[in-house]
Order: structure tokens, then sequence, then C-alpha cells
């Protein structure tokens, strides 16, 4: 069966071609979760044929779905104005260089998050959508995140994430000389006696290569095959580097010295491999 993508604008999708199967399968078939499946649904934001059916409808090739993200996207955060460093922008993805010294999303205490920023974005160009992050990067940290602009965009990303699909690469300066690279397989999991930190519990696999090795610090490069907070930051304070800045695992002062860098992914339309490379910040640069 081949999917008839009809028409796009910048708020909803038309789909033709599907036959023999229900509405709700269709939508399986892009990954989206049941869980998202039930609100789309109940929000009424898919038609077919211009009315609203139940998900267990059977198609036929000559119907047409429209999906309405007017209807189905909005953006309970509050838009904030400010800057925002665009490295990739279509209708279905937006990549941003994240700066140190920011929130990805609101914490409740009023903070200004990159969230509120991207909102504010979407806002500007007159969409209707929600600031979606696909991962997360810590408040100190820097470099390349990615916003799927919809659902059906997250949904695809997400699959890429939880099957190993996207590739992302990190510099990282760590305290003292570190010899050789190699690979860390250490559990990591919520420490319940010091909040907001971490330590070694569930399955967690990071691998490193040595970039620059000075006597007092180490430049790496870094790529994480699991996704647990403060990996990086937790594996390279057991092996006894630290991060240079980490105040929570390592010694206070500067900024972290974490930065992703690298970024690559199959395109959730149009299956091409997308691949993103950010310079190395010139504070990284190690003295021998």
């Amino acid at each position: 069966m081949e999917i008839v993508h009809l028409e796009e604008t910048e708020n909803h999708f038309l789909f033709q071609n599907i036959s023999g199967i229900s509405v709700r399968s269709f939508l399986e078939s892009f990954w989206i979760s049941k869980k998202l499946i039930y609100k789309l649904e109940r929000s009424k934001a898919l038609t077919v044929n211009a009315e609203t059916v139940g998900f267990d409808f059977v198609l036929q090739s000559r119907d047409v779905i429209k999906i309405s993200l007017e209807e189905f996207e909005k953006e309970t955060l509050i838009p904030h104005e400010g800057p925002l460093t665009v490295i990739y922008e279509d209708a279905d993805l937006l990549l941003v260089n994240k700066p140190p010294g920011i929130l990805v999303h609101p914490d409740g205490t009023g903070k200004l998050s990159l969230d509120n920023l991207v909102a504010h974005h979407y806002l500007r160009k007159g969409l209707k959508r929600k600031a979606r992050h696909a991962y997360r990067l810590d408040y100190h940290a820097s470099g390349l995140l990615l916003y799927p602009k919809h659902f059906l965009a997250a949904a695809h990303i997400n699959h890429q994430l939880e099957n190993g699909m996207m590739k992302k690469l990190y510099y990282a300066v760590v305290e003292g000389k570190v010899e050789r690279g190699g690979a860390i397989d250490l559990r990591i999991g919520r420490d319940r006696h010091r909040n907001n930190r971490y330590r070694v519990s569930k399955t967690a696999l990071t691998y490193y290569r040595v970039l620059q090795a000075g006597e007092k610090r180490s430049l790496l490069e870094i790529e994480i095959k699991t996704g647990r907070r403060h990996q990086i930051r937790v594996h390279f304070s057991h092996l006894g580097h630290p991060l240079v800045g980490d105040g929570y695992y390592g010694k206070k002062g500067e900024r972290l010295m974490l930065h992703a860098f690298y970024l690559s992914f199959q395109h959730p339309r149009t299956g091409e491999r997308k691949e993103f490379v950010l310079p190395l910040p010139k504070e990284f640069t190690i003295r021998s």
C-alpha cells in the first residue's frame, strides 16, 4: 500500500489511497502511541471525507483523511521573545543550538526556557504548534536540540530514539589526563538521598575517544547508547574524570564543558538521512 500524501498546509495534512485497514491501524503505522491516538479521536481533529468517524472505521482507497493540526496542536506554554539560533527548519522539524545556562523546558519557577523561545518562534510564524523537544540537554550544557513540529514527526523521531536509529555525539572536557578511549557500561538511577542527583542503577552505555589529552584536562568525543539523565556526568565522575564545571559530580566553577555537536537521524517525511555538525567551542580547547 502506497499512502498518497495529497496536501499539506501549515495547519493540516491530507492522505488518500489507504485501503482495507482501520483509521487506528493507519495511525499506528506512524508509531503513534495508543494514548495519543485516543486523544486524537476525542479531539475530532481527524476526519474522513470531511466527517468525523470512529477510529475502527475501515478505510477505502478513495477516502480522504484530513488531520487538522489547529484542532490538536494547542500550545499551553507562555511564548517568550528572545534569541534563538536556528540551525535547520522545515515543515516537520526545527533544530536549534541551545546555549549554556538555559532550561530546555519550564520547571515551575518562572525561569526562561528554550521551549518558551520556540513557542514564540512558532507564534511569530503563525504556526499553532506545541514546543516539544525530542530529548533533553542539561541546563549548563549546549548544542543541538531537535524539535519535531507536530505529533506525526514526534512519533517517528521517538521511534528512532527508542530503537537506536538516531546518533548523537558530544564534546566534553574532563578533569585529568585520559590515556585512551573505551566504553563505560554502568547502571544509572536516581539518588534517593540527594535531590537532582543520579547514581549507578539502570543500564547505561557510553562510548568515548580521546581527542586531546593534557596533564590536567582532556577533550573527549562521547556517544551514549542509552538516554539516562546525567549519564555522561555520572559515568565520568565514576571513572574519576568528572566533567569540568560540573557542580553536582565534580568541582563548581566555570560552565559545564558538555556540547552536543553532532546529530544524525532519518527525516520522518522523506526518509532521507540528515546530518548536522557544530564546530568545537573555543573554550573547549585543551592546553598541552
